[in-house]
């Protein structure tokens, strides 16, 4: 059964706040009233306040001037929504250490779906006790509450009258367990809530026995609809943060470490354990992510893709090691993640006997293109694959290093072409008899050469269907293979045909080896 976890945020700002103080002090003491303040409309509100704002009567929402009117002391400071809101996106990418499906919601919650992943933290109370802790000894509050379906456990955390700061539904009690709360909990607008409660419907338990038709002609499709999905009568996704792996392992220390040779090892040991699972499905991973999860909330990372399949430890262990110098371990990394967001298939191989140099080729330029891609980055590094068609300049394309190959299609046998390619074409001074005739002479580049033998042509027309132009040349293409005086091998072609209007125009595109 589905299970997840929401984690909300009462004082965020605040606590935000108070966490970048330790590097830029500027607020009061914790005993003095303190509150972000936000414009709407032309009026200054309060958009958060810390607990002496609270215990004085203070409140989000209420205007500037009323509440220096109670409390002429208060200490204010202009809101940031946007750091508000990248520090929360930051400490649910710290979340991922309980489960890859995380995601922050609104401006003060994060979003975990624990389904399978609670049992390896000692059950759901044990997880939500130790993401509690772990909060707490950074200075943030906060309160879990756990449910079947995302629209439970949201209303559970946020309007649940109990003291315990982490609340947990058994499967199949969101029913029973939502029916005392207010209807706000449904995550209606103010709007929506306000007509609800002016018909006599203030809790959710009120709207159990109303006939759907009804309450979507009278409130609209939110109402049922964000009904039906608290109670898991309707699906609602968890859309994760990032892109969710394919493989996770996570190696956990007794206590944090910061040194390199600790860090080499707890590399050595997740990548082992990666590739031991990866040889049991016979796979090999093509992106890798090591994250390093530090005592502070912050995570770092590496990054790493594969030219081409592998799960050799020696050298994946490598491509991590030349990187660690970049990871900064702060006060000490707690956790390490290794996570493989994208396997393909990778069947055994026969190696060369011990002494013998014929090897594999590509397991010789494979390893030397992934230091390049890792260290450069893959976009730097490209290389050449094939594309069906029988335009020259179209029949290859160059892709990054680490994009899979694609199968090769089956393409008609064609006259030869030159390795050597010239984009674009270069125009050359052509000389002709016939209209079908190949040049008997031609200069290119202010030189000379005269013919001595030809092949062709080769006609080669544009192809209408696709939607790419025909270039800076006409499309119709006269090919001829020629040789000079000095046996050096030329791809010519004529562009145009006779009685078009006008002189055809003559191009060099190769030069054969």
């Amino acid at each position: 059964m589905r299970r997840i976890m929401y984690l909300f945020l009462p004082r965020w700002p605040i606590d935000r706040l108070r966490l970048s103080q330790r590097k830029d002090p500027g607020l009061p003491a914790e005993g003095l009233a303190f509150a972000t303040v936000t414009e709407s409309a032309g009026r200054h509100l309060l958009a958060a306040v810390n607990p002496a704002a609270s215990a004085a009567g203070l409140a989000p929402g209420m205007p500037l001037a009323d509440a220096l009117s109670f409390l002429p002391r208060l200490v204010t400071a202009a809101a940031e929504p946007a750091e508000d809101a990248a520090a929360l996106r930051r400490l649910a990418e710290w979340g991922g250490r309980y489960s890859p499906w995380t995601a922050p919601d609104r401006a003060d919650g994060v979003r975990i779906e624990i389904t399978g992943s609670a049992h390896l933290w000692g059950g759901e109370e044990a997880l939500a006790a130790d993401l509690l802790a772990r909060l707490e000894r950074r200075g943030i509050t906060g309160r879990i509450a756990v449910a079947d379906t995302i629209g439970a456990a949201w209303a559970v955390a946020r309007f649940a009258e109990a003291a315990e700061r982490v609340v947990i539904l058994p499967p199949g009690d969101v029913r029973e367990a939502l029916a005392l709360l207010p209807v706000e909990a449904l995550r209606f607008d103010p709007l929506t809530a306000r007509g609800l409660r002016r018909v006599g419907l203030r809790r959710i338990g009120d709207l159990y026995a109303m006939p759907r038709d009804a309450l979507t002609q009278r409130f609209g499709e939110t109402v049922p609809q964000r009904l039906d999905q608290a109670l898991g009568d309707l699906p609602e996704p968890l859309s994760p943060l990032g892109e969710v792996p394919s493989w996770r392992l996570r190696l956990s220390f007794a206590e944090p470490i910061t040194e390199p040779a600790d860090l080499v090892l707890a590399t050595e040991r997740l990548t082992a354990d990666l590739i031991l699972r990866l040889a049991q499905e016979g796979m090999g991973a093509r992106r890798l992510d090591l994250g390093f999860h530090r005592v502070d909330g912050r995570v770092e990372r590496i990054r790493l893709g594969t030219a081409r399949p592998s799960r050799d430890p020696r050298h994946l262990t490598a491509l991590f090691r030349e990187r660690l110098d970049s990871v900064d371990p702060g006060l000490g990394i707690e956790d390490m993640i290794l996570a493989a967001f994208a396997v393909e298939p990778l069947p055994p191989e026969q190696i060369a006997f011990a002494g013998c140099g014929a090897g594999d080729k590509t397991n010789g330029i494979a390893p030397f293109l992934d230091r390049l891609g890792n260290r450069l980055g893959f976009a730097a590094v490209s290389r050449i694959e094939a594309r069906e068609s029988h335009i020259p300049e179209r029949a290859s394309v160059r892709v990054p290093a680490d994009r899979p190959c694609l199968p090769l299609a089956r393409v008609p046998h064609k006259p030869p072409r030159p390795i050597r390619l010239f984009d674009p074409p270069e125009p050359v001074e052509a000389f002709w008899l016939l209209p079908d005739d190949p040049p008997f002479r031609f200069i290119w580049r202010r030189r000379r050469h005269q013919v001595v033998r030809a092949d062709g042509p080769e006609r080669i027309a544009d192809e209408w269907w696709q939607p790419e132009g025909s270039g800076c040349c006409d499309a119709i293409r006269d090919y001829y293979r020629v040789e000079d005086e000095e046996g050096r091998r030329f791809w010519l072609f004529r562009a145009g045909s006779h009685g078009t209007g006008g002189a055809p125009y003559w191009y060099l595109h190769g030069v054969f080896s």
